[in-house]
């Protein structure tokens, strides 16, 4: 062998050959695994649009370049038409996206970038040009050690951003088939400290519901202990396991692995399987939760085929929290849990609830649609007044000059008037004694004041009937607009 080649260990060849095959991928990014760990705070739809960018990004490039996707790409990465509502919303959200944070952290220290560093839309080409910033380049281009793959139609059709993130978790511990997080260090990641605040709720809200979205969306899913110090939660550990209702070969994709970081790197194919439906991805979770009870999951099964899946739910969600409550108040759980399942009242009681709360929600939306109602009437109300008022000071003005005589009839009536004497001492005070057509005219247009008390004045010239001709013209309007007086 040549002096100064180095020869490829077997780990180094295997992973050119699977980035090579997973440049070829339509639907495979890789994310170095800080920033599967890191701190930040998204919402699902804006995971989903960071992981189309990265589709959309050349990784095996040295540097970060301006990248242009259509709409119509990101309608087909999400299911959805392409439609002006969707239009909106990507504006709205990528311009939030130039304002999210990422909170990095590796054994050197940390740092905190940006998600993207500029964006553009392009209108008559229907789509957006956008950058990511260099600070993330270690994490997303030319990956070798310390990173993992995410197919990402497991992620498409997620609803929780913390099901989206326990995804990328199990796919960066596969190899390890386990890994562990203490509550705080969950909280931090998913920047919860000030939110479910009690253990219960952030289980339910998070860990659970994570849990039950990659059951009916990802190839893998997991289950979880929990370990505690007394009787406080400090950590999970979960407990990776192949989704047997959802493999990787239904999503056929080529066979990758899935980290890096181990030198016995193997390709694995997975038989395909039958796809899953809301029951059997509900078996798969009670029989999760109850199996710690003593319960099989052909009890559970038994249950489903007799009773309301709805039913066998609200049950055993139930036990389990009055059992976190007081987890010594049951005696025989079997037999408790039985009862409660073939009872109908949780069902009934969360109907009435419902109920309740739709009842409710149709008075509140009632409410708030009188009172958009009366706001836009009142709107309405004010832009007729206008107008008209509009049309009176023109005919007015139009009148004045017409009969030249007129405006010093009005100058007395507001001089032997205890109301209106004010406004013709202002006018005097300011013009002196130049009283003349042009002097009033001039402060009629100057001071709304004036202008108002003189309108008001020649509305009450019964002999003249200055705006007979107005009122017949907007009385229907006045009217239907529940006017009486305009």
């Amino acid at each position: 062998m040549k002096q100064g080649i180095k020869k490829r260990t077997t780990q180094e060849n295997k992973e050119i050959e699977a980035l090579e095959r997973i440049s070829s991928s339509s639907y495979m990014v890789v994310l170095g695994n800080p920033l599967l760990n890191a701190r930040f705070d998204l919402t699902a739809f804006q995971m989903k649009i960071f992981h189309f960018l990265v589709l959309n990004t050349d990784q095996t490039s040295s540097g970060f370049k301006v990248t242009k996707v259509k709409v119509s790409e990101v309608s087909q990465f999400l299911k959805t038409k392409t439609s002006d509502y969707l239009y909106n919303l990507l504006e709205k959200e990528s311009r939030k996206l130039m304002k999210k944070e990422i909170f990095l952290e590796d054994e050197r220290g940390w740092k905190v970038a940006n998600i993207l560093a500029q964006i553009e839309y392009h209108k008559k080409e229907g789509a957006f040009s956008f950058l990511f910033p260099p600070m993330l380049d270690a994490y997303l281009l030319q990956l070798k050690k310390n990173f993992t793959y995410i197919d990402v139609r497991n992620i498409v059709s997620m609803d929780s951003v913390y099901a989206i993130r326990f995804y990328g978790f199990c796919k960066e511990f596969e190899r390890f088939g386990k890994f562990q997080f203490t509550v705080e260090e969950m909280r931090r990641m998913f920047n919860l400290e000030n939110k479910y605040e009690l253990y219960g709720l952030f289980k339910q809200k998070v860990v659970v519901k994570a849990q039950d979205e990659l059951i009916k969306n990802s190839d893998l899913i997991f289950d979880f202990n929990e370990i505690k110090e007394g009787k406080k939660v400090v950590a999970l550990q979960f407990v990776i396991r192949k989704n047997p209702h959802k493999t990787q070969a239904q999503l056929e994709i080529e066979t990758t692995p899935t980290s890096q970081e181990a030198e016995d790197s193997h390709f694995e194919v997975l038989e395909s399987n039958t796809q899953p439906n809301f029951e059997s991805s509900t078996l798969l979770r009670l029989s999760g939760i109850v199996q710690v009870w003593g319960i099989d999951s052909s009890t559970i099964q038994n249950w489903l085929e007799l009773y309301p899946i709805e039913q066998v739910i609200l049950g055993v969600e139930y036990v389990q929290a009055e059992l976190e409550k007081e987890p010594k108040k049951i005696k025989n759980i079997p037999a408790y849990l039985k009862t409660i399942v073939s009872s109908s009242q949780l069902v009934e009681r969360q109907k009435a609830v419902e109920e309740e709360k739709r009842v409710l929600k149709a008075v509140l939306k009632k409410s708030e649609n009188e009172k958009l109602q009366l706001e836009q009437l009142k709107q309405q109300q004010d832009d007729f007044l206008h107008e008209v008022y509009k049309q009176k000071k023109k005919l007015v003005l139009e009148v004045l000059q017409q009969n030249q005589q007129l405006y010093q009839r009005v100058l007395n009536s507001l001089n032997t008037s205890a109301f209106s004497v004010i406004y013709y001492d202002s006018y005097v005070s300011k013009v002196g004694t130049e009283i003349s057509l042009e002097s009033f005219l001039a402060y009629f247009n100057e001071n709304t004041g004036f202008e108002a008390i003189v309108i008001t004045t020649l509305e009450h010239y019964q002999d003249l009937n200055l705006f007979e001709g107005l009122i017949k013209h907007y009385g229907a309007q006045a009217k239907a607009l529940g006017l009486n007086y305009f």
